[in-house]
């Protein structure tokens, strides 16, 4: 029940966009960059988890300066942990968690150059791997639902425009709620214990706008004619 009420609230929020989107003037973008990641919970600290994240989005203007967004991702997340140890059990650790991302946001921006904001993100797991020790963990797949498919984040958002169309994203998101909870064996002092994991990460991205309408700043330098 709890999931259909999440992905009726989810398609109510896409039928209100897209009819804005129609309504009014709307820019596209193209979305591009990498991600800095960490699972909180499973002891490998640390924005060491490098991937890929990308798609497509598009931005309404809804009063003055504030403009809503939604975008359509893929983005790769997840977790590493080098080698400890010199040894065939080396401590070694990596957990790739691959994902559909629909992030929702509402933002403020300044003088056409700088923008904050924030949002909800939906992310429903694509695929999952995990490697413990140098080796495929084998019970950790979609299928076997170790790792909750559906994840809700919360995330903010600064953009700078580096030039004309072409803007610089940072973004930083987290789980709203846990993503799994599992047995994690501590490598400082070998126990076990039950602990609840939450995506945690940076995100770095160009962005390009198309069908952006920028203000003319030549206009308001021009001397007005007088007969």
């Amino acid at each position: 029940m709890k999931k259909q009420i999440q992905r009726s609230s989810l398609l109510i929020v896409l039928t209100l966009f897209c009819s804005l989107a129609f309504s009014q003037a709307f820019k596209g973008e193209i979305i591009g960059g990498f991600n800095k990641s960490q699972v909180d919970g499973d002891f490998a600290y640390g924005f060491k988890k490098y991937g890929l994240t990308g798609g497509v989005g598009v931005v309404v203007p809804v009063y003055k300066n504030w403009s809503l967004s939604l975008e359509t991702l893929y983005s790769q997340k997840g977790s590493k942990l080098k080698p400890q140890y010199n040894d065939s059990l080396d401590g070694s650790y990596k957990l790739m968690l691959n994902y559909a991302e629909v992030p929702f946001m509402i933002q403020y921006t300044d003088r056409d150059i700088v923008s904050a904001g924030a949002g909800v993100s939906w992310n429903r797991l694509v695929s999952v791997e995990e490697d413990r020790d140098g080796y495929k963990v084998d019970s950790v797949s979609v299928l076997t639902r170790v790792f909750n498919r559906d994840d809700w984040m919360a995330f903010g958002d600064v953009r700078v425009r580096l030039y004309k169309n072409l803007i610089l994203n940072a973004r930083y998101s987290y789980s709203l709620k846990k993503i799994a909870t599992r047995n994690m064996p501590d490598y400082e002092n070998g126990k076990r214990i039950e602990r609840d994991f939450y995506n945690n990460l940076w995100s770095f991205r160009l962005i390009y706008m198309i069908n952006e309408k920028r203000p003319d700043k030549s206009a308001s330098h021009k001397v007005p004619v007088t007969d």
